[in-house]
């Protein structure tokens, strides 16, 4: 979360609390001790009161924080399902007894007509929908040389090779002299001093690095341990790497 736009966090931020400034506000323009703010607010009589208040701005800030493909449609209606829901307020009806509704949901309601026209412009809505403009999400990559093997799904045949540079996401590899690989996928065998992880890998490019063809390929992690399992072995990498770099640097 930390590498992302702070304008994304901070309103996301505002989204993930806004129920709670909501019972702050009540807190402070009444003379009501909390429980008895938080009692009356939990017999809401509808499940649509009950939504609205606790869970519609929460789902628009997660949205934000993911910055995928559905989460600007899913961003775009919690916001216009709200716009829709203070137009047609009633009072003291929603989300509870008050005669308008409460200024938290009104200030981020306001903020967000306004990035929701900020949106409307291609280059601000890239990120949500082409990965390569998410910045935040670019890895890392440390220049090492790593032994590995791999075997392509098509050949089943175990090869050596060397990894010239590596990132939690992908890393390029030497190419054995006339392959032609590009686009086929295979399962790579990285070992590190004592740790071992064995992945799915998709080959997307052919080229030189360093003056050396090889190719260019993107981890395909099964599941969440595969992905925490490799951070840690990078996290070994990055280490090495920055020692091997001060050692040329004072060689």
């Amino acid at each position: 979360m930390k590498h992302r736009p702070l304008p994304f966090v901070i309103l996301a931020i505002l989204h993930l609390i806004e129920p709670l400034l909501k019972i702050a506000y009540f807190k402070a323009t009444t003379s009501f001790p909390i429980l008895s703010i938080v009692e009356n607010i939990s017999h809401l009589n509808s499940t649509r009161a009950v939504f609205e208040f606790w869970f519609l701005f929460p789902i628009g800030g997660i949205a934000l924080l993911g910055v995928k493909k559905w989460s600007y449609p899913v961003f775009v209606s919690v916001q216009l399902y709200s716009i829709y829901s203070h137009l047609s307020y009633e009072a003291f009806t929603w989300p509870y007894a008050s005669s308008s509704p409460q200024w938290p949901s009104l200030v981020i309601l306001c903020c967000n007509v306004a990035i929701i026209l900020y949106f409307l412009l291609p280059e601000i809505r890239k990120p949500f929908f082409n990965r390569a403009d998410r910045w935040w999400e670019h890895r890392e990559r440390y220049t090492i040389r790593i032994p590995c093997s791999y075997s392509l799904v098509t050949d089943n045949t175990l090869k050596d090779a060397e990894i010239l540079n590596i990132s939690h996401s992908g890393a390029f590899l030497t190419l054995p002299e006339g392959a032609e690989i590009c686009g086929q996928k295979m399962i790579i065998n990285i070992t590190f001093i004592s740790d071992n992880i064995c992945l799915n890998a998709n080959i997307i490019s052919q080229h030189e690095f360093d003056g050396e063809k090889g190719f260019g390929i993107a981890f395909d992690y099964e599941n969440i341990w595969e992905k925490i399992y490799m951070r840690k072995i990078i996290k070994m990498i990055s280490k090495a790497a920055k020692k091997h770099h001060v050692q040329q640097l004072t060689a």
